[in-house]
């Protein structure tokens, strides 16, 4: 799970194919812990839940963080969706809202579900709740409150950014673990995507950096600058990042070519002033 075991983890965020397949057994040995996606932009895929019951029988060496999005079911669909997830392995959630565009009912509240899921925790097998925060403190300290399990921030694109926007968080020694999600800057338009779904804004180095370079050299230097980020992350005492934005055969053929250690490797061991067992 996301919150035992004080050490660094970088994760993959996947999205569940269209039609059930075997893709997922290509996660491992790259990746031991990946966040799976919940019909992201109203594009209908298998379910997260499902998915992630796959990966824990195929490749129990890889741990699978579902995201539980709010938009079109009630708490009872949800709540019958975690048990299911949890007879088959599955001990790990992330509540969001969910897409706004298109157009969705949300049925329950992403706090209303988080409440619920808590108050179930007593009475379920073990299983852990997440939830986004911005980097606001008074969003992260009320979200806490909650009982909160870890949380997710971000998506950041420019490793420059990293710093100043974890000390809006005013980490203490006893607080969750936070898990940065973070984007590699693949090209100018790339850039101008992400910030247009609400990552963090790039600075105008990191775009010039990115526009000087002829097209074949982008791709080297977005790992590059990722890895840029996942070091400041760790400065800023994350406790891991999560890498989003790209396809299937991307997170488990590229990524693992341009991170060091392949996708599940942790770098030099390193403690966090607010991880804990």
């Amino acid at each position: 799970m996301l919150t035992a075991n004080p050490e660094w983890r970088r994760i993959a965020e996947i999205n569940p194919p269209e039609l059930p397949d075997l893709r997922h057994r290509r996660l491992s040995p790259y990746w031991s812990h990946v966040l799976v996606t919940d019909n992201v932009f109203g594009r209908i895929r298998v379910s997260p839940y499902a998915f992630s019951a796959r990966i824990t029988h195929d490749t129990p060496e890889v741990h699978p963080t579902v995201v539980v999005s709010t938009r079109d079911r009630n708490i009872l669909a949800i709540e019958s969706e975690v048990r299911g997830a949890l007879g088959n392995g599955v001990d790990s959630f992330l509540v969001v809202i969910g897409d706004t565009v298109p157009h969705i009912d949300h049925m329950a509240h992403h706090y209303e579900i988080v409440e619920h899921l808590t108050r179930l925790q007593g009475a379920l097998p073990d299983f852990e709740v997440g939830m986004p925060t911005r980097f606001r403190e008074w969003q992260f300290r009320r979200r806490i409150e909650l009982g909160t399990d870890f949380f997710v921030a971000g998506p950041v694109i420019d490793p420059e950014t990293v710093g100043e926007n974890m000390e809006r968080l005013r980490l203490k020694d006893d607080d969750p673990p936070i898990y940065l999600m973070a984007i590699p800057p693949f090209s100018l338009e790339w850039i101008d995507r992400m910030e247009s779904i609400g990552a963090v804004p790039a600075g105008d180095e990191l775009k010039s950096r990115i526009a000087d370079l002829p097209a074949d050299a982008r791709r080297k230097t977005a790992w590059e600058v990722f890895a840029e980020t996942e070091a400041k992350a760790r400065d800023a005492g994350a406790a891991g990042v999560i890498l989003m934005g790209l396809r299937f055969d991307s997170v488990v053929e590229e990524a693992p070519q341009f991170l060091p250690g392949g996708g599940s490797a942790s770098p030099a061991p390193h403690h966090h002033h607010h991880d804990h067992d």
